[in-house]
């Protein structure tokens, strides 16, 4: 049974993240080595109440990387005063806005792009999961163009009708590594 303040909603508070979704990324990492010393460049979509983001800045610490940067994309305005994060107010479904404000911080490519967004749900299980890929289905060519050959990311997607297939889809298009 979901409990909100668990065990990972404590360790949260006491190791000063937003939120416990910190934690799911952390296990991602263990498994996957989404962050490296090569990860110098990241996009992060729509992180409130971004703990993604500071995950991504520890990670970026941890691993001693000089001159990292985070881009941040929301549609809500942020302003947070932290190491190494750039934010914008902005919809990543305006391509060419998004591709302008990189290029406003000399990147064209980046290394990772992470997304916790998640759109505002109605309760209703499977209508949210739909609402869910669709959001991460138009943010789509952000993975197709932005990332470098060595591409990784990682998104948030809620499970119900269609995942299954949507898993597949990205599969047949990211090959192997979309898991």
């Amino acid at each position: 049974m979901y409990n909100p303040y668990d065990f990972y909603f404590k360790q949260a508070k006491k190791e000063w993240y937003k939120a416990r979704s910190a934690f799911k990324l952390d296990e991602i990492q263990e498994k996957f080595h989404l962050f490296d010393k090569t990860t110098k460049h990241v996009i992060d979509i729509g992180c409130a109440p971004w703990s993604w983001l500071q995950y991504a800045i520890s990670q970026a610490q941890k691993h001693n990387i000089k001159d990292y940067k985070i881009i941040w994309f929301d549609i809500k305005p942020v302003t947070l005063n932290l190491p190494g994060l750039v934010t914008y107010q902005q919809d990543v479904t305006e391509q060419e806005k998004v591709k302008e404000l990189l290029r406003e911080q000399w990147l064209q490519k980046v290394d990772l792009i992470q997304s916790d967004m998640a759109p505002n749900t109605t309760g209703i299980k499977d209508l949210d999961a739909i609402r869910s890929m669709g959001l991460v289905e138009k943010t789509l060519w952000m993975y197709k163009e932005l990332l470098k050959p060595s591409w990784k990311f990682v998104i948030k997607v809620f499970m119900g009708p269609g995942f299954e297939e949507f898993v597949a889809h990205l599969k047949t298009y990211f090959g192997w590594r979309a898991i």
